[in-house]
């Protein structure tokens, strides 16, 4: 399955509107984001949890299914999408990735960096 960019930026923002400590599941998850399937935001959760952005708990029901419980946003999460949160930066990681060819959690990081980088350097005449 495919890491999907913008479902990883929509969950973080969507997490980052939590009340403190409320527990949000899965399937309340699901109808806040209604362009993705429920198997990309299971898979985006999953691979946010491993990346170490968000604190989730996952369980098996009685059937036999992963069930997620999203916690919180870690400190590196909310740096991430501090990074990300700008719609012009996002297009520029966006266009960026694909020109690479890399749209990893942490590629996408490091292009989030970089273009901020350069806005800087702009804005202090460093270009």
């Amino acid at each position: 399955m495919k890491l999907n960019p913008d479902c990883i930026r929509d969950i973080l923002i969507i997490m980052e509107d939590q009340p403190f400590k409320k527990q949000m599941d899965f399937d309340d998850l699901v109808p806040l984001l209604p362009s993705y399937s429920s198997d990309d935001i299971e898979y985006t959760c999953l691979k946010l949890k491993e990346a170490g952005f968000i604190h989730a708990i996952t369980t098996s029901d009685f059937t036999g299914e992963t069930v997620v419980t999203l916690l919180d946003i870690t400190y590196t999460g909310h740096q991430f999408l501090n990074d990300i949160r700008s719609d012009t930066i996002w297009n520029n990681v966006k266009e960026v990735s694909k020109k690479v060819g890399s749209q990893s959690v942490s590629a996408i990081s490091q292009i989030a960096s970089g273009v901020i980088t350069a806005i800087i350097k702009a804005q202090l005449g460093l270009i």
